[in-house]
C-alpha cells in the first residue's frame, strides 16, 4: 500500500498538480473561475486541453502573457479591463505555485502590469448622439450602410458586440400578430434573449444583403465587420462628434443608451442582466443628473406660476430640451390624455 502511494506521487501528471492547486481555494466559485481562466489560456497558448498539458508546455515568456493580454483586449467579446485582469491573475498565481513546487518555471516571467481600473469603463451616450453617429457613418464609402445599421441595432437592442456579430438573418422572425420583428440570440453565459425591433430597422438590415460585396459571404450572418474595423469606426466618430476624452465614449456606450428609458426593471430585462444591481450601475450612470437633488431643491424657491408666464413656443422648446427619459415620459402622458379625450394619436 505504501509502495503504491509512492508510485502514485512520482507519476503525478501536470493536470493532477493543477487540480491540487485549484483545491487549495475554499470557494467552489473561485475554483471554477480559475480553472476556466487556465483552460482558456493554455488552449490559446498551446491549443491543448488542461488535462493533456505536459511540463514542456509550461515554458512561457513574458512576451507570451503580454500577447495574451492584448488578445483579450482586442477580443470581440469587448472584455473590460477588470475582466481581463481577472483572467490573467490565475495564470500568475499558478506559476507562483508551480515554482514553489519545484517545476522548472520562473513566475516572474508571467508578471505583467495590470490594466487600469475601468469599473465605469465607458461613458454615457444619449439617443440623439447615437442616432447622429449612425447617420454620419452611413456616408462611409466602405460598408457605410452596414456600419450604420450595426450601430442602430447596437443602441436599439443593447446587444454586446460579440452577439451582434453572430446574428444571422434566420435569427430574426416576424411576429405577424403584433407587426414587429423579434431578434432571438444567445447572450452572455448562454442566456437566451429576445428583443423586438421595428419593421423599419428590419428593412435596413435587409439592405445589407443587397450590397454587391455581400455576395462573397455564405454564412448567413448579417454583419461582417472585424474588431479592428469597429475600433477604427469608433475612433473616427469620436473625432467627428468632438467627444471630449473625459467622456470616454466606446462602442459599449451604445449598449447603455437604452438604460435612459423606462424603469430600472425594464432596463434589467432589456439588458438581459441576471442581477438588478448590475443594471443599476448602468441606469444610475446614464441618468446621473444631480440638478434635482434634495440638497438643491431645499434651497430653491420657485413660484409655481412661472410656467404660465412662458409663451406656448417657449414652453414647447423647454419640454423638448429635457433629457430623453423625461421627454419620453411627458410624451406618453400627453398621448394618454389625448386618448382619454377620444382623439386619434398617430
Amino acid at each position: 500500500m505504501q509502495l503504491s502511494n509512492v508510485i502514485g506521487l512520482n507519476n503525478r501528471s501536470v493536470y493532477s498538480d493543477i487540480r491540487t492547486y485549484l483545491k487549495k481555494f475554499n470557494s467552489i466559485h473561485t475554483q471554477k473561475n480559475y480553472e476556466r481562466s487556465l483552460r482558456n489560456f493554455f488552449m490559446w497558448y498551446k491549443g491543448k486541453d488542461l488535462e493533456v498539458i505536459q511540463k514542456d508546455d509550461l515554458k512561457v515568456r513574458n512576451a507570451d502573457v503580454t500577447e495574451y493580454q492584448t488578445f483579450l483586449k482586442e477580443h470581440a467579446a469587448d472584455y473590460s479591463n477588470i475582466t481581463i485582469n481577472n483572467y490573467i491573475a490565475p495564470i500568475q498565481s499558478l506559476y507562483e505555485w508551480l515554482e514553489i513546487n519545484e517545476y522548472e518555471v520562473n513566475s516572474k516571467y508571467v508578471k505583467i502590469a495590470s490594466l487600469p481600473d475601468d469599473s465605469e469603463h465607458c461613458g454615457a451616450l444619449y439617443l440623439d448622439e447615437a442616432e447622429k453617429m449612425a447617420s454620419i457613418i452611413r456616408e462611409d464609402k466602405v460598408k457605410g450602410i452596414e456600419k450604420s445599421t450595426f450601430i442602430r441595432l447596437a443602441y436599439t437592442t443593447s446587444f454586446r458586440k460579440s452577439t451582434l456579430l453572430s446574428i444571422k438573418y434566420s435569427d430574426i422572425r416576424l411576429d405577424e400578430k403584433r407587426g414587429y420583428y423579434n431578434v432571438y440570440v444567445i447572450g452572455k453565459k448562454g442566456k437566451k434573449h429576445t428583443v423586438p425591433i421595428s419593421k423599419e430597422l428590419y428593412y435596413e438590415l435587409m439592405l445589407i444583403k443587397e450590397q454587391k460585396y455581400y455576395e462573397r459571404y455564405n454564412d448567413g450572418k448579417i454583419f461582417h465587420l472585424s474588431t479592428k474595423t469597429i475600433q477604427l469606426m469608433m475612433d473616427g466618430l469620436r473625432i467627428k462628434m468632438e467627444f471630449s476624452p473625459e467622456r470616454n465614449i466606446k462602442f459599449h456606450s451604445l449598449r447603455n443608451v437604452a438604460a435612459g428609458f423606462g424603469t430600472l426593471e425594464e432596463a434589467k430585462k432589456h439588458l438581459n442582466h441576471s442581477n438588478i444591481a448590475t443594471t443599476e450601475t448602468y441606469y444610475r450612470h446614464i441618468n446621473e443628473d444631480l440638478s434635482n437633488s434634495i440638497s438643491l431643491r431645499m434651497e430653491e424657491k420657485i413660484d409655481d406660476t412661472i410656467l404660465e408666464r412662458l409663451t406656448k413656443e417657449e414652453l414647447i422648446e423647454l419640454v423638448l430640451s429635457q433629457n430623453y427619459g423625461t421627454l419620453t415620459q411627458i410624451k406618453k402622458e400627453a398621448q394618454e390624455r389625448l386618448l382619454n379625450r377620444g382623439e386619434m394619436v398617430n
